[in-house]
Order: C-alpha cells, then sequence, then structure tokens
C-alpha cells in the first residue's frame, strides 16, 4: 500500500516561531503525521511518497501557487501514479474550498482518489483533529475508496464528516466547522461517478488571473471597479433568492452606479464578459430559468447576464477560471460551464 502525500503548508504543517506567532513548516510536519499514524498497527504497512510543492499558509495562496499544484499533477508520471493507492495534500482550511473546487475540476476523470486534509488547530494542540483527519483520509485509500476530489473533515460535533471536493464551502468566520450540501458522516459516504474522461489538468499550459468575483452588498458602488487588463470575465455574486440590485433612477429611467446593471454595461463596452452565480437549476433546463424569478434577476438575465446554475461561489470561480485559462471563447465556455466535470451539481452520492 502506498500513498502519495503532498504538503503545502497550513495549519496543518505550523508551528509556533521565535515570536509566538505561527508559521508553516511542511518539511517538519510531514514525518509528524506519518509516525504518529503508523503507531496503529492497521496502518504501519503504508508506505508514503512524501512531496512538498509549497510551503505557505493558505490565506498566501495565489495563481501563481495553485498553478504550482496543477504543474506538480502534470508532472506525475504514467509509473508514479499508478503505483500510488491513493493521494493525500495537507493543506490549511482558510482556502480550502477553494483549491478543493479546482482540483475536483482538473482532476476530474483521474484514475486516484485525492482527499485534502487540514486542521482546526496545529498539531500539537490535543484538541486538534488534524491527525483524526489525516487518519479518515488513509483509511479511506485502504478500504479502496473510488476516485475523486473529497474532503474529510471533523466538525465540533465530533462526526467525521466527507465532503466532495466540489461542493465544500468556505468555513464561516469564528468558527471551525465546514459544511457541503450532501455531506455524510464518513462511514455513511459513498464515492461520486466522476466523468471519465481525460483530466482538464493535462490541456493547461497556465491557470490565469483573468475571473474578477464580485460579491454584493448594501450600498456597492459599482462605478469603483474598472477592470481591464487580463481579466477576461466578471463573475457576480447574488444574494439568497438569487438577487442582485438592479436600481434605476426612476421607472424606465437609466440605472445608476448602485446597480449591477452598471457593471453588465461597462463589461460590454470593454468586451468583459458577465457571469451571474447563485442560481438553482430549474427542472425544465435552462429554457425555464426566468420563470418563478424575481424581476431583478430576470432584468439581468434579460440584460445579457450568463447564469450559472447550482455551483458553489468557490466551484463557479475556479470553473471560469479554468475555462478562460484552457484558451476557450464564445460558445466553447458556455458549454464547458454547462458540462459536468465531477460531482458538481448540489445533491448527489455524498
Amino acid at each position: 500500500m502506498k500513498i502519495l502525500l503532498i504538503m503545502t503548508g497550513g495549519t496543518i504543517c505550523s508551528y509556533p516561531n521565535g515570536e509566538g506567532q505561527l508559521s508553516p513548516d511542511a518539511a517538519a510536519a510531514a514525518p509528524l503525521l506519518v509516525e504518529r499514524l503508523r503507531e496503529e498497527q492497521k496502518f504501519a504497512r503504508i508506505r508514503f511518497d512524501v512531496r512538498q510543492v509549497l510551503n505557505v499558509l493558505s490565506e498566501n495562496m495565489t495563481f501563481s501557487r495553485l498553478d504550482r499544484l496543477l504543474a506538480f499533477f502534470r508532472g506525475l508520471s504514467d509509473e508514479e501514479l499508478a503505483s500510488a493507492d491513493g493521494i493525500i495534500i495537507a493543506h490549511g482550511t482558510d482556502t480550502l474550498a477553494y483549491t478543493s473546487s479546482l482540483l475536483a475540476l482538473a482532476l476530474a476523470g483521474l484514475c486516484k482518489p485525492v482527499f485534502l486534509v487540514s486542521s482546526n488547530y496545529t498539531l500539537s494542540r490535543p484538541e486538534a483533529n488534524g491527525h483524526a483527519n489525516f487518519r479518515a483520509a488513509a483509511e479511506l485509500i485502504m478500504s479502496g475508496f473510488g476516485p475523486g476530489v473529497y474532503v474529510p473533515y471533523r466538525n465540533s460535533d465530533g462526526v467525521m464528516y466527507l465532503h466532495s471536493g466540489a461542493k465544500l464551502r468556505q468555513c464561516g468566520n469564528y468558527s471551525c466547522d465546514f459544511f457541503s450540501e450532501g455531506m455524510k458522516p464518513v462511514g455513511q459516504a459513498e464515492p461520486y461517478k466522476a466523468a471519465s474522461e481525460h483530466p482538464p489538468v493535462y490541456a493547461l499550459r497556465r491557470l490565469e488571473d483573468c475571473v474578477m468575483k464580485i460579491e454584493p452588498y448594501v450600498g456597492i458602488d459599482y462605478s469603483a471597479y474598472r477592470p481591464g487588463g487580463q481579466i477576461k470575465a466578471i463573475l457576480h455574486g447574488s444574494y439568497h433568492s438569487a438577487t442582485a440590485c438592479v436600481e434605476r433612477a426612476g421607472r424606465n429611467e437609466p440605472f445608476t452606479r448602485y446597480s449591477a446593471l452598471w457593471m453588465l454595461g461597462y463589461c460590454r463596452s470593454h468586451k468583459i464578459d458577465f457571469w451571474l452565480a447563485g442560481l438553482s437549476r430549474p427542472e425544465g433546463g435552462l429554457s425555464d430559468i426566468l420563470d418563478g424569478a424575481y424581476s431583478t434577476t430576470a432584468d439581468l438575465i434579460k440584460s445579457g447576464a450568463k447564469p450559472i446554475l447550482s455551483l458553489t461561489p468557490e466551484t463557479a470561480y475556479m470553473k471560469l477560471t479554468l475555462a478562460y485559462s484552457l484558451g476557450y471563447e464564445g460558445e466553447e465556455i458556455d458549454a464547458f460551464m454547462e458540462r459536468e466535470l465531477a460531482d458538481e451539481r448540489l445533491g448527489g452520492a455524498i
């Protein structure tokens, strides 16, 4: 039994420095994880092939660093991949949902299971869940759990949950718990059926910083946003009812700078695509998206906003970034955003 262990940093790899702040030391953390696990006899036969790809706190994750992680997968030889029964990635919690979403998309169809493990506290603290999360990943690999990208994580209720990488949501402030649509305790979860295709990561030359993400809030002034340069698309979030402000100066009068329509107009004049996230997939498909929608949402879509259906904000952002980084344009992007690369849709096996 062989597991490929990829170290990237985060709290699970961190220790207090001389000034009392936490800093990552991935090289020191790897043997600590492995040795604790091997204290249990059933894990003693596992051979770990440890690779340090990054050594950063996950809040310092950038597209260039994510690209290094993707490049590592592209660089794995067929022999290296074939010899591993599974892959574990040690990662921080702050941007865990973004990395898990990206990997779920970019590695869709990979023949091995990939587990991202993190910790709510440094491993030296007894209340830390990092060792338990790592153990759960190793145990799932030993059981022959199917291919896909997953996140095992023990919440404060003491339950070890398994999340689909494409459904994980960011952990909330003042919380140490993670949630996802369809999450289940590890013992009840089943692998999802990822599309059997050549993983997109092998067609990717470089992950580009080309999508700007905007979240609505009361009083947002869109005239302060002037995307240009490398930006090819805007991903505009929505309130929980899949809405955003479309205020106009008066009935049948032009919209104000507080309206998402202002941003949409700016994007159109600068040839930047405008995507609207947070919409659920109607039973009848895309053609029925306006049926029952709020007039504000309908105004945006009728004005040219391109809807993204039933994806988490993190997955929508990473999927758009992947699409434009792959060089897709026009209808190619539309088709890519509609195509299901992994267990993206809300619901599903996990």
